[in-house]
C-alpha cells in the first residue's frame, strides 16, 4: 500500500512538474513575442540598437523564432555589423530548415498511414467482390475514403517546404558585405529558385558574375 502511494504522488509531482514546465514555456513564448514587438516599434523609430537588444532576447526566450531571427540580421545589416547579420540570418535559415525536415519526416509517416490504409480498403473491396457483398452505405464510404486517400496523396507528392527568397537575399547581401563572394552568390541563385519577384537577386548576382569576368550569365541575369 504504501509503495502503491509513493508511485502515485511519484506521478502527481510528475504531472505538476509536466504542467509547470508547459506554464513556463507558455510564458516565454508570450514574453518573446512582446520584445519583437518592442523591436518591431524601434526599428520604425530608427533606435536599431535597441532594437537589436529586443530581437536578440526575443530568440533566447524562443530558440524556433525565426522572425526574431530575421530581423535582428535586419538590423544588424543597418548597424554594419555584417557578421552578426550572416549569423542571424543563418540560425533562421537553420531553424526553416530544422522544421521543414520535421515536416517531410512527418509527411513521410502520415503518407506511410495512408498506404496501410489504402492498402486495407483494397483489400476488403477484393474480398467483397464475390459472393459476400457489404451493405451498400458501406460500400460506398469506402469508395470516397478511398477517393479522399488518393487524392490527398497527390497533393503530398508536391508538397515542398522552401527556404524564403526573401532570406536567401538578404543572407547573400551579408555575405557579399564580408566579401564571401561564393556565398552571396550561391544565396542569391537560391533566391531566383526560390521565386524572387523584386529584380535585386538577378540584380546582385550579375554584379558577382560580372566581378568574376563573366560576362555572358551577368548579361543573362540583367
Amino acid at each position: 500500500m504504501r509503495r502503491f502511494l509513493t508511485v502515485t504522488a511519484l506521478c502527481l509531482l510528475a504531472a505538476v512538474w509536466a504542467g509547470a514546465q508547459d506554464k513556463a514555456a507558455e510564458r516565454d513564448f508570450l514574453e518573446a513575442r512582446r520584445h519583437y514587438d518592442k523591436g518591431q516599434d524601434l526599428m520604425f523609430e530608427e533606435s536599431f540598437e535597441n532594437a537589436a537588444a529586443e530581437f536578440r532576447m526575443a530568440t533566447k526566450l524562443d530558440p524556433n523564432y525565426t522572425l526574431a531571427y530575421y530581423s535582428l540580421g535586419q538590423a544588424s545589416m543597418v548597424l554594419k555589423r555584417y557578421e552578426d547579420a550572416a549569423a542571424a540570418y543563418e540560425t533562421c535559415r537553420d531553424t526553416i530548415t530544422a522544421r521543414s525536415t520535421f515536416d517531410v519526416k512527418r509527411r513521410g509517416e502520415l503518407r506511410q498511414e495512408r498506404v496501410d490504409e489504402l492498402q486495407e480498403i483494397e483489400a476488403a473491396i477484393l474480398r467483397w467482390g464475390g459472393e459476400e457483398a457489404p451493405p451498400r452505405m458501406t460500400s460506398m464510404r469506402l469508395m470516397e475514403r478511398k477517393r479522399l486517400l488518393e487524392q490527398q496523396m497527390e497533393k503530398d507528392s508536391v508538397n515542398k517546404v522552401e527556404v524564403p527568397a526573401e532570406l536567401s537575399l538578404a543572407l547573400g547581401s551579408a555575405y557579399f558585405r564580408l566579401e564571401r563572394n561564393e556565398d552571396a552568390q550561391r544565396e542569391y541563385l537560391a533566391a531566383i529558385e526560390a521565386g524572387d519577384e523584386t529584380g535585386a537577386a538577378h540584380n546582385n548576382v550579375a554584379v558577382i558574375f560580372m566581378m568574376n569576368e563573366e560576362f555572358d550569365k551577368a548579361k543573362q541575369h540583367l
